[in-house]
């Protein structure tokens, strides 16, 4: 590369109008034989005010602002030039202030432009007297374009000094957090960016403004110069996505491939003019999931069939698969039929309904093999009966399974009539929905659980109310009460009753002499089992 890139020194006083302007000032009143500028005595209440203003490099006296108007550190503006500045005691010291900027200078023309990325720094010396900012920067990455081709360079150490070195990747945006940790730098401000409009780079944005990952921008247009087409053709978030893949704050990856060797957008995106206008609508946001529904999962007679069907089905499309594999209707048919039966509420919402009815079918034993199964002339109706059938044989079984289970949990319940209270099984799992609705808590969540015997839910009740819904417990398969809780889990400003505290308590001692009882009871089944064996050998 080429040692004489470009001259940063050439942009100084554009990096210099970036950094903030000061006026320095002190206030004082002159000596009465001294009638020279400059020879006057500091003074707090003085009568006027000694400044230098780093805008116009101009000292000067402010003979208008009244000195007590200068405050440390406020913003205003020069007397002398009128340039916004910040006002700064002129004895006060400014070692520690350091102000950094990042800037992208542009320089080029025709079928070549370079790009020298600077981090800069504004800082004063530790001489009060020294009143003019000392500017400074340093190289982070420089860019080389021309059409078709994009060249990054980097600083690589090579034994006493760093040398600019080609990038073998792509190239990627610029990050001025050099040596930083945790987050990148990517915001810089663009100098000499007409030098753009005068290369081979001006046709791509056209006017419009792009600030963004500007440099990453040009770069992939200097490599493809078809992104111009995909961006002024309707097709703005393909182009964006391509861009974006490239800066990795961003955590996209573009799986497209496009033709980049044709300069017409349809053979680039390898559609047809139908196709094109279809998906520009949306700015090619559904591009990608178009071209793999036409290749994986339904291309139609024509282009306007096979739109038809995407534009009704690529959300669902799993689900008629799903639906294909149970019943082995082609899809075709079963979007030709959530066509025709649909509701206002959509393909979508049909097809997801119709593939739960699908299931439900086949969980009652139905012939899957005839359309009056599979195909109902009314498939919401459909749905609705399979639904009541289902829950009603759910709800048998459950009964069963729950019967089963209290009928080794019915030493759990108990009554105490010196506190007043009862505790009790729930009749069936519909109940403790219904308690956890009246309570509102979550004990609804745990009905199924209760039936499997996988735990135990309790209904603790005043003797005076034994139907009115008062506080619910959970007890193990161990016999430890795992919770216990009253309306909105006693969160609703009303703290657990000491009756309740005092039954829980004696409770615990309850579960203790069950478990004995158990256990005891358990090691007699076991010995009448062995006795049964032995006796049934003998025979």
């Amino acid at each position: 590369m080429d040692n004489s890139f470009i001259s940063t020194e050439d942009y100084r006083e554009e990096i210099e109008d970036f950094f903030p302007k000061f006026v320095f000032y002190r206030r004082g009143h002159h000596t009465p034989t001294c009638g020279s500028f400059g020879e006057f005595i500091d003074g707090e209440k003085g009568k006027v005010t000694d400044c230098y203003c780093t805008a116009c490099h101009e000292r000067y006296e402010d003979g208008i602002r009244k000195p007590s108007e200068y405050k440390h550190k406020e913003l205003g503006y020069c007397a002398n030039c009128g340039h916004p500045v910040e006002f700064r005691q002129m004895n006060r010291g400014r070692q520690s202030y350091y102000v950094t900027g990042n800037f992208a200078i542009f320089e080029g023309a025709g079928d070549l432009m370079r790009i020298k990325c600077i981090k800069a720094y504004q800082r004063f010396s530790g001489d009060t007297s020294e009143m003019e900012p000392e500017i400074g920067w340093y190289t982070v990455t420089q860019y080389e374009l021309r059409p078709g081709q994009a060249i990054q360079y980097k600083a690589v150490w090579n034994k006493r000094k760093y040398e600019w070195k080609r990038k073998k990747t792509d190239c990627t945006e610029p990050n001025f957090n050099i040596g930083g940790f945790g987050y990148a730098d990517r915001n810089y401000t663009l100098i000499n960016q007409e030098a753009v409009d005068h290369s081979f780079l001006k046709y791509l944005f056209k006017g419009e403004h792009y600030d963004y990952i500007y440099i990453t921008w040009l770069c992939c247009y200097a490599q493809h110069p078809q992104l111009e087409y995909l961006l002024h053709g309707g097709f703005e978030y393909l182009a964006r996505n391509y861009v974006e893949a490239r800066v990795p704050e961003y955590g996209k990856l573009v799986t497209t491939r496009y033709n980049w060797r044709s300069n017409d957008l349809k053979k680039m995106l390898r559609l047809d003019r139908q196709e094109i206008k279809f998906l520009a609508k949306e700015q090619g946001r559904y591009y990608d999931s178009y071209i793999k529904f036409r290749r994986d999962f339904f291309k139609g007679r024509n282009t306007a069939e096979t739109l038809k069907y995407f534009e009704n089905f690529r959300s669902s499309t799993e689900y008629i698969r799903e639906v294909e594999d149970m019943t082995g209707i082609a899809r075709k048919k079963i979007m030709d039929y959530a066509l025709r039966k649909q509701n206002s509420q959509g393909t979508y919402f049909f097809i997801t309904l119709y593939k739960d009815y699908i299931e439900q079918c086949i969980e009652l034993g139905r012939d899957m093999s005839t359309d009056v199964v599979t195909m109902p002339k009314d498939m919401f109706a459909a749905h609705d009966r399979t639904t009541e059938m289902l829950r009603t044989i759910r709800s048998e079984k459950a009964a069963i399974q729950l019967a089963e289970s209290d009928a080794h949990r019915r030493d759990l319940e108990v009554t105490d009539m010196e506190l007043g209270l009862i505790l009790r099984l729930p009749y069936d799992t519909e109940e403790i929905v219904a308690e956890g609705e009246k309570l509102s808590h979550c004990v609804g969540g745990y009905a199924d659980r209760h039936a499997a015997g996988k735990l135990a839910i309790l209904f603790l009740r005043t003797v005076g109310h034994p139907g009115t819904p008062y506080y619910t417990m959970e007890v193990s398969n161990d016999l430890q009460i795992v919770q216990c809780r009253g309306y909105r889990n006693n969160n609703a400003g009303n703290p657990k009753p000491e009756e309740i505290i005092e039954f829980e308590r004696r409770y615990e001692e309850y579960l203790k002499e069950v478990k004995i009882d158990r256990k005891k009871a358990a090691e007699k089944a076991k010995r009448k089992k062995r006795q049964q064996q032995k006796a049934k050998v003998a025979a």
